[in-house]
């Protein structure tokens, strides 16, 4: 067991190596950045389009220029590992993933160019998830320049697939060699010991929108509130005279015999709606109140996008329930398009751990039935709950809290991991920190956060939680994880 002592001179060698180390950090970072990486399972290049496989190969390349042998598992999934420590019987994981949500609008600065400015680096994927994806590259490699002494292997693994359907991780834990026990750097600290349960489904109308309709679209991915919304209408004068009245949130254009009306919202994670406008809500509202619409039928379908975009604890679709550990349920609409006339509405809900998928499922198709509309391409993740007396999140939980002097305690997440998907994993990552230091400015509300334009991670939070990994991983290693990993995880 390590002396208080010794604990200091080990911080303080973390320290100066964290210092030493930081420029490199930074534009290896910015080098993940610069390569547009979103998913796309519709891409003829597999398994998630050129840009998850080119973010791997760049991922491998700097692992390379470290010294670390690599794995690439199909484009799954890269493996890093240390070649000159010699095979232990237990392994331990760090995982992030690569992939990124879509850019989405409104951004300030260039979303793929990696600008560093006032202690941030800004752009997509900066925070969610290539930042923390390297920190958990850099422990590993902080623990081997150290020559610290380890029990376990440490495996650093990055993803490809995680912001859309986590098939990443399936293939993985599928194929592969899991490790024993896996932190997953994509959460905020203290440390994640539970995520709700997802269901998430396309709404379709029965029926399609009048010929008066002719378009309506909002949002790119299920799991990020749309900062934006457009429908198209057949004009008429009456549409114009009622369109004279200015409004703050929504701007329209006559285009030829067309009527573009634009809503603008803040964008945001689904599972967060709290620092969110939902540009759907807004605009269906808009369309509502003006009056817009010709046809019973139209304002029927308009209605319950409404009710469905708006109410974010999900009591707009009889979704709306809560328990004692993780609280209440979430929901969203990420995305609205049009088909042959009808309308196909994204729903996303993040569910209490104790309340069962399925059953919530059941509830929604109940409840679009009755309002005329159908589910189409369903999925269920089921929660995932790992017992806080655990004696792995209780050493995590407690180095967090020492290393930074904050009594924050272990919490559920709304958001979705690899930690479900995982065995014995649990999230554990630096969302937070980015609160503990001053902003990056000069963004405005709506801008910085995962998910949102201007996505950017402080600098200072990434050295911070990379401390935290490198003491977390060295206190879990004490344990024997694969001979008695029941007694701890």
């Amino acid at each position: 067991m390590m002396t208080e002592i010794m604990r200091k001179d080990l911080e303080k060698r973390i320290d100066q190596w964290i210092a030493g180390k930081k420029s490199t950090l930074i534009e290896e970072v910015c080098e993940l950045v610069r390569i547009k990486s979103g998913a796309d399972k519709a891409n003829e290049v597999k398994p998630f389009g050129q840009g998850c496989r080119d973010v791997v190969d760049r991922f491998i390349e700097i692992c390379h220029r470290h010294g670390l042998e690599t794995q690439n598992h199909s484009y799954y999934v890269a493996e890093a590992f240390d070649p000159d420590i010699e095979r232990k019987q237990g392994r331990i994981g760090l995982m992030g993933h690569l992939d990124i949500v879509p850019e989405g609008e409104g951004w300030l600065y260039p979303p793929y160019e990696g600008i560093v400015k006032g202690g941030w680096i800004i752009g997509r994927g900066a925070q969610d998830n290539k930042g923390p994806c390297l920190a958990g590259l850099y422990t590993l490699l902080c623990l081997r320049d150290l020559g610290m002494e380890l029990k376990h292997d440490i495996r650093v693994l990055a993803g490809t697939n995680e912001e859309n359907g986590m098939e990443d991780a399936a293939y993985y834990t599928g194929n592969c060699q899991c490790p024993d026990f896996t932190i997953v750097v994509d959460s905020p600290f203290p440390l994640c010991y539970g995520e709700k349960g997802i269901i998430e489904a396309w709404m379709v109308s029965d029926y399609p929108f009048s010929e008066h309709v002719i378009n309506m679209t909002g949002g790119t991915v299920s799991n990020q509130v749309p900062g934006r919304a457009e429908i198209v209408l057949r004009y008429s004068k009456l549409i114009e005279e009622r369109l004279q009245e200015k409004s703050e949130e929504c701007e329209w254009k006559i285009c030829g015999d067309k009527i573009h009306i634009y809503a603008k919202g803040i964008p945001g994670h689904i599972a967060f709606p709290e620092q969110t406008q939902n540009a759907i809500a807004i605009l269906a509202e808009f369309i509502l109140e003006r009056n817009l619409l010709i046809s019973d039928q139209d304002r029927k379908i308009m209605t319950y996008i409404w009710k469905a975009a708006s109410e974010t604890d999900g009591s707009g679709l009889d979704l709306s329930c809560s328990d004692e550990i993780s609280g209440n349920l979430v929901c969203g609409c990420g995305i609205v398009k049009m088909e042959k006339g009808h309308v196909w509405l994204n729903v996303n809900a993040r569910c209490p751990v104790t309340v069962n998928g399925s059953e919530l499922m059941e509830r929604l198709e109940k409840h679009a039935k009755k309002n005329a509309f159908y589910l189409e391409k369903r999925r269920v993740l089921e929660s995932n709950y790992y017992p806080k007396e655990k004696e792995v999140i209780r050493r995590l939980s407690t180095c967090f809290q020492r290393t930074t002097q904050l009594d924050w305690e272990p919490q559920i997440f709304n958001a979705g991991t690899h930690a479900r998907k995982l065995p014995n994993a649990v999230a554990y990552g630096p969302g937070c920190l980015n609160g503990l230091v001053p902003e990056c400015e000069p963004l405005p509300e709506g801008h910085g956060g995962a998910h949102q334009p201007d996505e950017a991670q402080s600098i200072d939070a990434l050295c911070l939680a990379l401390k935290i990994y490198i003491l977390a991983v060295l206190e879990i290693d004490e344990l024997d994880l694969k001979e008695n990993g029941q007694n701890y995880i």
